[in-house]
């Protein structure tokens, strides 16, 4: 918690995701959220040459992009299911993570922190925008269930009868925030997860869309 006087700093990257079944957090949103496309290639001693997506991060040609839709085009124009399903294992080590980060407020520790979550938790604060509620100006609670599919994470709108009002520090987050540049923050960060928590906390997409 930020207590009277204290000067805040954002040198520390305060990276936050959750790490398994159950896990909540509820959050006040400080602005936009920054997407990065990372490609995942693991080494024969098990650790990870990550390289970033030109494709999602640049929208410029990426050559690890190019091979994986390669492999899935070929399968495609032959319509065949098995030879679909085989070449999509075949293309996994070239295909794209997605990973969403939102810079926000930890409502119960008073604390800022960046947010590393998926592109389906993203999808349910833009439907919360879309219905025209102030995302800004709400607090939200999101939670891992690990149920398949877009069910894996939970998200709800908190009531405004139920949210608490900002303390100070909170505020002071608020401001010290728009001096900020969230890409600059996040830069640089490395996922140094294994396979089953970068599973968990990005996101893939076979169909060349990137999410924006």
């Amino acid at each position: 918690m930020v207590q009277f006087g204290e000067k805040l700093s954002f040198s520390q990257k305060k990276f936050f995701k959750l790490e398994g079944k159950g896990d909540k957090l509820r959050f006040r949103i400080l602005g936009a959220p920054f997407i990065e496309g990372k490609h995942f290639f693991e080494n024969p001693d098990g650790t990870w040459d990550i390289q970033p997506c030109l494709r999602i991060n640049e929208k410029k040609q990426c050559e690890h992009c190019e091979k994986f839709f390669s492999i899935l085009a070929k399968a495609k124009k032959t319509g065949d299911k098995t030879l679909i399903e085989q070449a999509k294992k075949e293309a996994q080590p070239w295909q794209a993570r997605i990973f969403v980060y939102y810079p926000i407020i930890d409502r119960l520790e008073a604390e800022f922190k960046i947010f590393q979550t998926t592109v389906g938790v993203r999808t349910k604060i833009e439907a919360e925008h879309d219905m025209g509620n102030n995302v800004l100006k709400s607090d939200f609670i999101v939670m891992r269930t690990e149920q398949p599919g877009a069910s894996y994470y939970s998200l709800s709108k908190v009531d405004s009868a139920d949210s608490t009002p900002l303390l100070l520090g909170e505020e002071e987050i608020i401001e010290a925030y728009k001096t900020m540049d969230l890409s600059e923050l996040v830069g640089g960060s490395k996922d140094e997860d294994g396979g089953v928590a970068i599973d968990a906390n990005s996101e893939v997409r076979d169909d060349g869309d990137v999410p924006f």
